[in-house]
């Protein structure tokens, strides 16, 4: 092997050992000045002296992360290694996101450019959409809008009160940037976690389409629904009206004119079957029933 080849893969394995030992540092003394990381999560090229936020964030999402190598391929000053990246989801890799403990195994290849100083560039490939559903997390695909209609995520949290709802309470919020989304969001936690806490408390249905969040949430009575926003919401609140947070927002609280019944259709026979009153099998064929579901 010749001494320019030796002195490349030597770089590429100080990388590697680097990430494997999960010192930032390690990785990025393996870059030259000006050197540069970029992968389909970075948004664009980050300083070689800046991997640490790369490296640490992955490492304590995956603490018993590794890279396995598999081939490396030397073209002049540029080499291509495939590897595939193990570990198991212990840690938060984002805020709001708890930990799967799921296992991750992803195929990836990185390409080096080496420079006299050491690496000049990194460039990683792999499939993002992939990385994120290898351990359990959900990733959409869907436009951000089209036509009148705008696009985002929603989540429902239950509390198990399975009772009909006496009030509903609808909110819209609009961020006014990204980053203000996020504190709507951080905010958003702690007030379901209240929520949670109270027994009068049913459900809520919660989610962004661009920078306007929504919720529907459901409580038996408006005293339970005061309860349960004088705590973290209050505070929220309070940081709404004394800063600079919020492009704009509304919030309200309906009664019922007319409550439904809830249907359930029939495994058996698929007669659809009106469950109000909780009976446990078909008017049918009488095989049992799955369980009522609650009203929201």
């Amino acid at each position: 092997m010749a001494t320019g080849d030796a002195r490349k893969r030597a770089l590429v394995d100080a990388y590697f050992h680097g990430w494997n030992a999960h010192d930032a540092g390690a990785v990025a003394r393996t870059f030259e000045p000006g050197g540069t990381y970029e992968d389909p999560t970075t948004g664009g090229p980050v300083p070689g002296a800046s991997i640490a936020r790369v490296v640490e964030p992955l490492c304590v999402a995956f603490p018993g992360l590794v890279f396995e190598r598999s081939g490396v391929l030397v073209d002049g000053d540029r080499l291509v290694v495939e590897w595939t990246l193990r570990g198991h989801n212990r840690g938060a890799l984002q805020a709001g996101i708890q930990p799967t403990g799921q296992a991750m195994a992803l195929r990836g290849v990185d390409v080096f450019e080496v420079g006299e100083g050491g690496l000049r560039a990194v460039r990683g490939y792999f499939d993002q959409k992939g990385f994120f559903e290898s351990f359990g997390l959900m990733v959409l695909v869907q436009p951000v809008e089209q036509g009148a209609a705008k696009y985002g995520y929603s989540m429902r949290v239950p509390s198990g009160n399975r009772r009909p709802p006496g009030v509903i309470a609808l909110t819209w919020i609009q961020g006014a940037n990204e980053a203000e989304k996020e504190r709507i969001r951080a905010h958003s936690r702690d007030n379901v976690k209240d929520f949670l806490a109270e027994p009068g408390f049913l459900s809520i249905v919660t989610g962004f389409t661009g920078l306007r969040g929504f919720t529907v949430t459901a409580w038996e009575d408006e005293a339970a629904m005061k309860r349960a926003l004088a705590k973290h919401h209050a505070v929220a609140m309070k940081e709404l009206f004394s800063g600079h947070f919020v492009a704009s927002v509304w919030t309200s609280v309906w009664t019922p004119t007319r409550m439904n019944r809830i249907w359930v259709r029939c495994g058996s026979c698929g007669s659809l079957e009106d469950v109000n009153d909780d009976h446990g099998s078909c008017h049918q064929c009488q095989a049992p029933l799955p369980e009522r579901p609650a009203f929201w």
